[in-house]
């Protein structure tokens, strides 16, 4: 699998993107600063990522679009989801073993209650598959070779996400199938 790493993003992108907020026009920043970034944050396993925003939700990946040659409509991811991967990786460095299994794990930390304690219509499952494809992109291994997903929303004042990748306590196929 590919793991390419972004040509080019400004350093006011990536600050933007760490702070949650939206970026302006990118700039023509050397793509080193981002493979210096993404070594000193590293992790061996488990994989571990720190997001200071919420993953976006299937609703806002994508964009409907017509070819102006061809007049075909395409879906294609939105800006901000194009931005979040190459965030993502960008703050993932290394591999994973393909030939291991693998638990992915993410803590949603948000305003799970409103002020007078009721719970906030916030949809966690619909944000995780772009979460896992794209770390998986990332750590050079194939999405399938994960059996076991666990995903918390916690409430916080402060928007965050928290994505780890652990190898299988159990490597045995069938057991964890």
């Amino acid at each position: 699998m590919d793991r390419s790493r972004p040509a080019r993003i400004s350093a006011s992108d990536f600050r933007a993107l760490m702070s949650g907020r939206k970026a302006g026009a990118p700039s023509r920043t050397a793509h080193r600063a981002w493979a210096e970034r993404a070594k000193s944050q590293a992790a061996s396993e488990p994989h571990r990522v720190v997001l200071p925003f919420l993953p976006p939700s299937v609703n806002k990946l994508f964009a409907t679009v017509r070819d102006k040659n061809t007049g075909t409509i395409k879906r294609v991811l939105t800006t901000e989801a194009r931005r979040i991967r190459r965030l993502i990786l960008a703050l993932v460095s290394g591999t994973a073993d393909p030939d291991r299994l693998y638990e992915l794990r993410v803590d949603v930390h948000l305003r799970a209650f409103t002020a007078d304690g009721a719970v906030r219509k916030v949809d966690l499952t619909n944000r995780i598959k772009f979460l896992e494809d794209t770390l998986c992109a990332a750590l050079g291994i194939d999405d399938s070779r994960i059996f076991a997903v666990t995903m918390r929303k916690l409430h916080s004042d402060t928007e965050q996400t928290v994505i780890e990748l652990r190898p299988l306590a159990n490597q045995t196929g069938q057991d964890a199938a």
